[in-house]
């Protein structure tokens, strides 16, 4: 969320690549006050 702040930005996106065994792979929102992030985890 701080880069957001940085850029003055209200919606971000994050790449996540996930080696575990277990992980739950998609698309996820996150939503903190004002700012949006989108999270792909793969």
């Amino acid at each position: 969320m701080g880069y957001l702040d940085d850029y003055h930005l209200k919606k971000g996106y994050m790449l996540s690549f996930n080696f575990n065994k277990k992980k739950q792979v998609g698309v996820h929102e996150v939503i903190l006050g004002e700012k949006t992030l989108i999270e792909a985890i793969v």
